[in-house]
């Protein structure tokens, strides 16, 4: 197939959505970077190289499926106009939605810097939970770049963010994943980790974790103190 270089590079919504065309080849990425389809492509070069306005096929248009397979999310129609790309997605639940992607230079990965070399030191060894009575029951051990939680260690990076550069995150290797089995990533503040627990339809305290000898000595956020609350059954002032 004949393609033409005003389509191959990168692409990108802004948060939603973000596309790589390489030849005949499109992947396209969520708001978090994480791959959603990887599918080939066919299309009018000439006339796309003419400026006219182009309709690209998809041989797979379906970015998410039901727990019984069927078509939850999908890519209705795209299209090249004016030098950008329209991307016509379809929500079973919400309908149609139109998104405009503007060409880019840089890769999904440009918003993240690796702060490996300056937090790896000192964040190795035994990280213990915090509780209000200050016990020992649960830790976190950090060895080399490899986070291990219930034995299982997987492997890391610190990050910051270009939104936020002041904020220190622990994320899994590949950038995207943010759960650490059961919790979400960690952030790294003086001489703590905080995190939350995953579970459904509940809400949580923020977890902390420090050294085994500031368990009962250091000051946590106040939003490690609160109780674990069921969202599905209402509060007082709801009823």
């Amino acid at each position: 197939m004949k393609c033409s270089d005003k389509l191959n590079g990168f692409w990108e919504e802004g948060y939603h959505y973000y596309f790589e065309i390489d030849k005949d080849k499109l992947t396209v990425r969520d708001y978090r970077r994480a791959i959603t389809l990887v599918t080939r492509i066919s299309y009018d070069a000439d006339a796309l190289e003419r400026g006219e306005t182009t309709l690209i096929k998809l041989d797979d248009n379906v970015l998410s499926r039901t727990a019984s397979g069927e078509p939850f999310t999908m890519i209705r129609t795209l299209s090249y106009e004016n030098g950008e790309l329209k991307l016509l997605y379809y929500y079973t639940i919400m309908g149609e939605t139109l998104y405009t992607l503007k060409k880019v230079d840089h890769g999904p990965f440009d918003h993240i810097k690796i702060r490996d070399e300056e937090f790896l030191n000192q964040l190795q060894g035994k990280w213990y939970k915090w509780n209000q009575n200050g016990d020992a029951n649960f830790c976190i051990t950090i060895k080399g770049n490899k986070l291990s939680i219930f034995d299982a260690a997987e492997p890391f990076h610190v990050v910051s963010y270009a939104y936020s550069p002041d904020k220190v995150m622990i994320v899994p290797e590949n950038f995207i994943d943010q759960n650490f089995r059961g919790f979400t990533a960690f952030e790294v503040l003086p001489g703590m980790l905080t995190s939350r627990a995953l579970i459904t339809d509940v809400s949580v305290p923020l977890s902390v974790f420090v050294r085994k000898g500031n368990l009962k000595t250091v000051e946590v956020p106040y939003e490690a103190t609160l109780p674990i609350v069921n969202t599905m059954v209402p509060r007082v002032d709801e009823v």
